[in-house]
């Protein structure tokens, strides 16, 4: 047996496994595993994904900036700060807000007494003020996430409409 014609073992099996060669995945099980993990969102995260792909929704259309190779940043943060304006009118009114200022004091005595510091962790009953520069920034990235996914598919779109108007020269 001649072993110097024989591939290297790293090479013997090209394509063997889900992800062996980046090159050769089809965009398709890619963009499948994302939307899988989409679903596997934490609620609030899915909760504020519909308002984004609602507001984004409405800039989806044929020479939308969405599209550019280069999209404007001034614009995409009036849409997160739309998305926030939607998200900040659908927030219940936190109960720490409702309550009065004894019971409030109660509270943190019996938190200070129980060694459970809860007063200053960020909580679904946080006021909005504490909250809102984080899910901003949550709200940023999956608008980010959000306008990537939309070009993806309308590239693979324009390029599978491409290629099937494609004529062989005769």
């Amino acid at each position: 047996m001649d072993y110097y014609s024989a591939f290297p073992f790293y090479m013997g099996y090209q394509g063997y496994g889900q992800w062996a060669q980046p090159g050769i995945v089809p965009e398709d099980r890619i963009l499948e595993d994302l939307e899988y993990l989409q679903q596997m969102y934490p609620t609030y995260a899915r909760k504020y994904q519909s308002a984004i792909s609602s507001i984004v929704d409405k800039m989806d259309y044929d020479g939308s900036f969405l599209y550019d190779q280069y999209p404007d940043k001034l614009t995409i943060q009036r849409m997160v700060e739309s998305v926030m304006v939607i998200i900040k009118t659908n927030e219940k009114e936190p109960v720490i807000e409702t309550m009065s200022e004894k019971t409030m004091q109660d509270i943190v005595e019996q938190n200070r007494l129980t060694n459970n510091p809860t007063e200053h962790t960020l909580t679904e009953n946080a006021p909005w003020m504490e909250k809102e520069p984080w899910i901003r920034e949550l709200v940023t990235v999956l608008m980010y996430y959000e306008i990537l996914m939309r070009r993806r598919r309308k590239n693979k779109q324009s390029l599978t409409q491409a290629a099937g108007n494609w004529h062989y020269p005769m």
